[in-house]
């Protein structure tokens, strides 16, 4: 009796197993942002197209994606809309942007107005990726990025 419902039990897993899809045959969910730099950082981030993309990297007044990620920590952006994927909300048209910036900084001016935080928290670096160069990544972000 013990081993039929061990069997069963496993035949159960299999099936619930062998019926979860493949993150590569739906298309990626998740990007992961991973700090390495050995202090906290600040990060915002913030979609748009392509032919909107600006010279200028400047912080962005109520935007509420924007946060912190420990020292060798990583992030998980997950997509926007629950039932796409990556490939299909960039789509060759769109991009992501992640700010980085001094987190000691940042925490001080984070409650602060916008142009507080524009004067006192500068970038420290700016991502600005394509479909292309998140697959190229294997949709991992490293900060600070490797040259």
């Amino acid at each position: 009796m013990k081993q039929l419902k061990m069997s069963a039990l496993l035949i159960t897993l299999t099936i619930l197993f062998a019926a979860c899809p493949n993150d590569n045959e739906i298309g990626h969910r998740n990007i992961n942002f991973s700090n390495k730099s050995g202090k906290k950082i600040g990060y915002q981030i913030s979609f748009d197209k392509i032919s909107n993309i600006y010279q200028d990297t400047v912080f962005l007044c109520n935007n509420t994606s924007d946060s912190f990620i420990s020292n060798d920590s990583t992030f998980v952006l997950r997509c926007p809309i629950r039932v796409s994927d990556w490939e299909s909300d960039l789509n060759n048209s769109y991009y992501v942007q992640f700010l980085v910036m001094d987190g000691d900084n940042f925490s001080q001016c984070y409650t602060a107005p916008c142009d507080t935080i524009r004067k006192y928290v500068p970038i420290v670096y700016c991502y600005r990726l394509k479909l292309e160069d998140l697959q190229r990544m294997n949709w991992t972000v490293v900060y600070p990025p490797k040259e």
